[in-house]
């Protein structure tokens, strides 16, 4: 059997018919390639992104600890406004609330990227937790009752629903200042 009559029996063998068939079968393994290659893509960006978000937050709370940590004065208020926020002066008290708010304000972003399956649940109860210690001081109570209602909805509902509520831990002391725990001095 010669080369010629090789290509003539297998023409023969395939028809159009044939030939479009095993194209589709080629057109749909190059697209099932293709779609793993972009689910492999979205899950490499999807892991960047919450690489990216947990880096984010960290840093908010870390500027915000770097904060009180370079400013002595604006740390014992801090603690004052936490022991006791109705006793703060007015000065003291517009300090007290701009530094809170700006704390809050990324406890509500990180919880909010919680939410969104964007930070681990592991960071993320870090994080609750010092939420809990500040808020439920009674300086925190007092600030969360004048001014919670400037956080989302779903926020609000978590603190107060959820974190005021829950009974602190035995070593909680709020900016390692006082104790709230059960046992509180």
């Amino acid at each position: 059997m010669n080369a010629n009559s090789s290509t003539e029996s297998m023409a023969s063998a395939m028809n159009l018919n044939d030939l479009a068939n095993l194209g589709q079968i080629i057109g749909a393994l190059a697209v099932m390639i293709s779609l793993f290659y972009v689910a492999h893509q979205i899950r490499q960006n999807t892991n960047a992104v919450r690489s990216a978000t947990a880096q984010t937050v960290h840093e908010h709370f870390a500027s915000w600890y770097h904060l009180l940590a370079a400013d002595a004065e604006l740390s014992q208020v801090v603690v004052n406004g936490l022991r006791d926020y109705a006793s703060l002066s007015e000065r003291d008290k517009a300090r007290f609330i701009a530094t809170f708010m700006a704390f809050l304000s990324y406890s509500q972003n990180a919880f909010l990227k919680w939410r969104e399956g964007m930070l681990a649940p592991a960071l993320w109860m870090g994080w609750e937790l010092l939420i809990m210690n500040l808020v439920s001081s009674a300086g925190g109570k007092g600030f969360w009752k004048e001014r919670g209602y400037l956080f989302g909805e779903e926020f609000r509902r978590h603190v107060e629903d959820d974190l005021m509520k829950r009974t602190p831990h035995p070593d909680a002391r709020p900016m390692g200042a006082f104790s709230i725990g059960p046992r509180a001095e």
